[in-house]
């Protein structure tokens, strides 16, 4: 009796070489592997921080809904300084407070390229929620802000510089999130990633008041022209230097547990202490809120 070849062959595998019928293109243009390239870096950190970004989207629902049944409406701009302060940090340092960040320094991207789509969906973010923040109030921020001073007794202001005030409410969280990212970015440590946030909002009103105080000496009124470019260049300056200190970072100690040694108490402190220096900033801001109009 014959044994067929197929069942003396079962337990070898067998290689047969088959012509290609549909090879892929020889060569893919440059432009083509850049956007496949950048396409996949910005998908990747969009889902990475989903669950912040569907969290600040209810928030945003929530607040126009039922905002003004329980509060003045233009309350809900508070919600892009929010993002501002909080979403900074969480995009920054997010391989920081994951302990993830030698894995991450070890993939195909590049340092600089995984900063630069980090800051974009993070500035993309921003920049929707204000854009929503101003479509809720129906493109009347003045006359709501204005209405909010009669509200709560205030003695009536007159709104007299409004693309001031539409400046303010963009590039303030804007500076927030710049110095909050940078921080979080360039941190070694969870603790001072965990705490980037209160630097971020110290620097911001830090600028704001400065800014506000310079044009109030020269012009005995406020009209934006050191405010806005002084916020601007706050968060271009930190997050340029910060790209460059990035670029050369090694992974720390952020792998390591969540533990608090001389230098975690020393950036808590320090952070406290930043704490500090923003609630007297705001209590500074709410002592002149109505003269600051």
């Amino acid at each position: 009796m014959k044994i067929p070849d197929s069942m003396t062959t079962a337990d070898k595998p067998v290689l047969r070489l088959v012509d290609d019928l549909a090879p892929a293109p020889a060569s893919v243009s440059r432009a083509g592997r850049v956007w496949r390239f950048w396409t996949g870096l910005l998908w990747g950190e969009w889902f990475a921080h989903s669950r912040l970004i569907l969290g600040v989207v209810l928030v945003w629902l929530v607040a126009v809904w039922f905002l003004p049944i329980v509060a003045h409406p233009s309350w809900i701009l508070a919600l892009g300084g929010v993002f501002g302060v909080v979403g900074g940090p969480v995009f920054g340092g997010t391989d920081v407070m994951g302990g993830c960040e030698e894995y991450s320094f070890s993939q195909p991207a590049t340092r600089r390229q995984r900063f630069d789509a980090r800051l974009v969906v993070a500035l993309g973010c921003l920049l929707a929620v204000t854009f929503m923040n101003i479509v809720a109030l129906q493109n009347n921020l003045t006359d709501l802000v204005l209405s909010f001073f009669v509200s709560t007794g205030i003695a009536v202001v007159e709104l007299r510089r409004p693309e001031f005030l539409y400046g303010v409410v963009l590039v303030l969280p804007l500076a927030a999130l710049a110095v909050g990212f940078s921080v979080a970015s360039l941190a070694t440590t969870r603790a001072v990633a965990y705490t980037a946030w209160v630097w971020g909002a110290l620097g911001a009103l830090t600028g704001l008041r400065a800014g506000l105080s310079l044009e109030d000496s020269l012009w005995e009124r406020l009209n934006g022209r050191i405010t806005i470019p002084l916020l601007l260049a706050i968060a271009a300056i930190t997050l340029g230097i910060s790209r460059r200190l990035y670029v050369n970072k090694e992974a720390g100690r952020a792998s390591s547990p969540l533990r608090l040694p001389l230098s975690g108490w020393a950036a808590l402190g320090a952070a406290a202490l930043a704490g500090l220096g923003v609630a007297l900033l705001l209590t500074w801001f709410v002592a002149n809120f109505a003269r600051l109009l």
